[in-house]
């Protein structure tokens, strides 16, 4: 009897941590090597790769959204009905220059959240809505959002797991998080500015300290919320 061949291991390359910040699929990378709980997901360049996942994971609504890492959710498609794939597929690579696509399970839970990190510590924590819509768009933030001392600590720990990105001195890292049966499910992270919450001039108005100079919990009970309306036009 022939002794039985050994099969040689794959070798895993850890994900450098200033690469999820250009990149989604290296983001769910480094998810996956460090045990952060993650949407199911597949990435690749091929449809007919993409469209096997969809039909093997078979649960509605999924999200399609480009490698690249775009602010504010850009190339970003919530996915209700398979029919709709190849359109969103095709718009998603025609203005991205043919990139790869990630197609991942869409995350319902209790609540979504945005926790702003700046120099090592949370500064802004902020429950979103998104609207009902075949792109990913938010219709609201409220904040300062206080969470249960369970979950917040589960917050803390996935963002520790970004030690290198956590302590610039310069830039906000905000992290998108769906919460689900009182876990934290890492959806994102970015690191645009975009948002009217972090200027200190509106800030004041509304009664709140500078957001470089705000620690969680926060010495206000005062939640403030943003409406936010988009210019009428194709959703396409």
């Amino acid at each position: 009897m022939k002794p039985k061949a050994k099969t040689k291991k794959a070798t895993v390359v850890p994900i450098d941590q200033l690469e999820v910040l250009e990149n989604r699929h290296k983001l769910r990378e480094y998810c996956k090597q460090n045990d952060i709980v993650q949407p199911e997901y597949k990435a690749s360049e091929q449809f007919a790769q993409i469209s096997l996942w969809a039909m093997k994971f078979n649960k509605f609504p999924m999200c399609l959204k480009t490698s690249a890492n775009l602010s504010d959710n850009k190339s970003i498609f919530v996915l209700k009905a398979y029919r709709e794939l190849p359109e969103f597929f095709e718009a998603i690579q025609t203005n991205n220059n043919n990139c790869e696509v990630i197609i991942e399970e869409f995350v319902e839970g209790k609540a979504r959240i945005e926790v702003t990190v700046f120099k090592g510590r949370i500064v802004l924590i902020s429950q979103v809505s998104l609207l009902k819509s075949m792109k990913l768009k938010q219709n609201w933030r409220a904040f300062p959002l206080r969470l249960p001392e369970s979950i917040y600590k589960k917050v803390c720990d996935i963002i520790g797991k970004f030690d290198k990105l956590i302590t610039n001195e310069t830039e906000f890292l905000r992290f998108s998080f769906v919460i689900k049966n009182a876990e934290p499910i890492l959806i994102s992270i970015n690191k645009d500015q975009n948002r009217l919450e972090y200027l200190d001039e509106w800030r004041a108005v509304s009664g709140l300290a500078s957001i470089s100079e705000s620690v969680y919990p926060y010495a206000t009970d005062i939640i403030n919320k943003i409406n936010i309306y988009y210019k009428v036009k194709n959703d396409k």
